[in-house]
């Protein structure tokens, strides 16, 4: 596409993601939409926003993120300069004033960093968000943790992909703010925007190609009109595809063996042995073709070999439908269930058709016993009732069957309007400029009133725990050396210290405290926690609470021990 990256020398963008999201997904089989789209957007980010203005909060142990960082950058061919930050010194980057905005590409949750914000900054910066996996149950417990009970601003926002999906959140969050506050009372204003920027795909990859050449390779048949279904082949999480092969045995009930039906993607378990029931129950076992351990790097061919694209979404996960977005910027009119996100990216007569959808209000029961079931079985029935238009898809699909001509055109418009609309260039261009507006809006606002979060968010272990122990120490108990502890100081034994990601607990650290308690015991045969503290403030700038933790420590390993009177 020959896009200039976005330049801007003040930008600094924090960006807190799933560590996955930057390994290689060129796995077998389909992953989830929302994990595709957020691995794709992470890899936008990083190409199309300004060089060395990225940090990344690494959640995850700090080498394995920089191993993948690295391996995506020479796959990807990244240039620019990405940072990354350890969960450990992300207070301090933020008190320095470090971010102009911190982004949550993970899901719907604006908690953990307007927590930051308001524990470590003195100022006010955007906290923003990507709108994934809404509709499962747990969504609305933890709405009100994630983005009603933070303390949030008009500079902060809830990016969806859809019109659709916006007026979604809209309604449950206005919901529970009702019930909320009429039930428990509760005074709820949370101030957050909620912004919409859709999915890009990458049209570099999923475009054109010449169809013999690809059939070849995929070993498809060269002079057949094939029908693509790309997804997973799941009634609960993506589509029944009952309707399509009831709407299929039609077409070659007229067509005959002119055309070809080609389903890509996994098929969950419970699901296949009644999939392939019905194949053999309307007589297609030698029409249908079903491939289920495609490498992703193989899936833009399979579009690029088809004729027409074909997917009844009916799921309530899906905000906003990546495959048909594919389909049109690989020059493929498509066929698809007027439903959510799809209702937006297909243009009907223009770029294909969208089959009515119709729906009613037939969920009472699944509501009342919803907490006591798994989501998937909530979607599989609302999936069920959600009634597709068969005679209107049958037309639709027999007009591109029997339309050279139309087919081909709208392949072209598809094509045209995803490089209008659905670039990832585009998307981030759209985000930055979000991003940009947001921070003016900050700049604005008054600094914020001292005291921090009101620390839901944050527990106190000691506090609520302590009636677990024995007895609790102050910083007035005397310590002493235990034998092992002296043999341990001298070199002459090892400390045994467990490993663990965080590495808080540093052996280093062990050894000085050891030496110093046998340096200067002498004098009256101890040393105090207090005194401990105090060494550990002034040659580390410790916190007391890390120097208590490791004096626990050496006396849990029999390394010291309080003496006896």
């Amino acid at each position: 596409m020959g896009h200039t990256p976005i330049t801007d020398d003040n930008f600094r963008l924090g960006l807190w993601l799933p560590g996955n999201f930057l390994r290689d997904p060129d796995q077998p089989s389909v992953g989830p939409g929302s994990w595709v789209a957020g691995s794709e957007c992470c890899r936008a980010i990083f190409q199309y926003l300004p060089n060395g203005k990225i940090f990344i909060i690494a959640t995850e142990p700090e080498n394995d993120l920089r191993n993948d960082l690295n391996s995506l950058k020479i796959i990807e061919k990244i240039n620019n300069d990405i940072a990354v930050i350890p969960v450990s010194s992300f207070p301090e980057s933020i008190k320095h004033s470090q971010f102009s905005v911190l982004h949550n590409l993970g899901g719907p949750a604006l908690d953990r960093l307007a927590f930051a914000r308001s524990r470590f900054s003195n100022r006010i910066f955007p906290v923003t968000c990507m709108a994934y996996g809404f509709s499962y149950l747990n969504f609305i417990w933890e709405a009100v943790v994630r983005l009603i009970l933070p303390k949030t601003y008009i500079c902060d926002s809830i990016i969806t992909t859809t019109n659709a999906a916006k007026t979604a959140i809209i309604s449950i969050l206005d919901r529970l703010r009702e019930e909320l506050g009429r039930f428990y009372d509760m005074k709820l204003s949370s101030e957050f925007r909620i912004d919409i920027i859709p999915h890009g795909v990458p049209v570099e990859i999923f475009k054109p190609r010449d169809k013999t050449d690809i059939r070849r390779q995929l070993e498809l048949p060269a002079d057949k009109l094939i029908i693509l279904y790309m997804g997973r082949l799941d009634p609960s999480s993506k589509s029944d595809i009952t309707p399509l092969l009831l709407a299929y045995k039609s077409l070659v009930q007229k067509h005959g063996d002119k055309i070809w039906f080609l389903m890509v993607g996994p098929i969950h378990d419970f699901y296949k042995t009644k999939f392939e029931e019905t194949v053999r129950g309307l007589g297609l076992t030698d029409k249908v073709r079903h491939r289920a351990n495609v490498p992703k790097v193989s899936i833009p061919l399979y579009y690029s070999a088809a004729d027409i694209f074909v997917s009844l979404s009916d799921t309530l996960q899906e905000n906003f439908g990546l495959t048909p977005v594919e389909a049109m910027a690989s020059g493929l009119p498509v066929v698809v269930s007027d439903w959510a996100g799809y209702k937006e990216s297909v243009v009907h007569e223009v770029t294909g058709f969208k089959v009515p959808a119709a729906w009613m209000e037939c969920d009472q029961d699944l509501c009342e016993l919803a907490p006591f079931y798994d989501w998937s079985s909530d979607h599989f029935y609302i999936g069920q009732s959600i009634a597709i238009d068969a005679e209107a898809l049958i037309k639709f699909l027999n007009i591109l069957i029997e339309n050279e001509p139309l087919r081909l055109e709208m392949g072209e418009q598809a094509r045209r309007h995803v490089l209008e609309n659905y670039t990832w260039h585009r998307s981030v261009e759209m985000m930055w400029s979000l991003w940009r507006e947001l921070s003016m809006i900050a700049e604005k606002l008054p600094p914020p009133s001292p005291g921090g979060e009101s620390g839901y968010l944050r527990p106190q272990y000691f506090k609520d725990f302590q009636c677990f122990a024995t007895q609790t120490y102050d910083s007035k108990i005397p310590l002493a050396l235990t034998e092992r502890g002296r043999s341990v100081a001298s070199g002459k034994e090892p400390l045994f210290l467990l490993e663990e990601p965080r590495k808080l607990l540093q052996s280093d650290l062990m050894i000085i405290i050891l030496r110093y308690i046998r340096m200067t015991s002498w004098l009256k045969g101890y040393v105090t926690f207090g005194e401990i503290e105090s060494l550990i403030a002034r040659k580390r700038r410790l916190d007391p609470s890390v120097a208590r933790r490791h004096l626990l420590w050496l006396m849990k390993y029999d390394l010291l021990r309080r003496p006896i009177k």
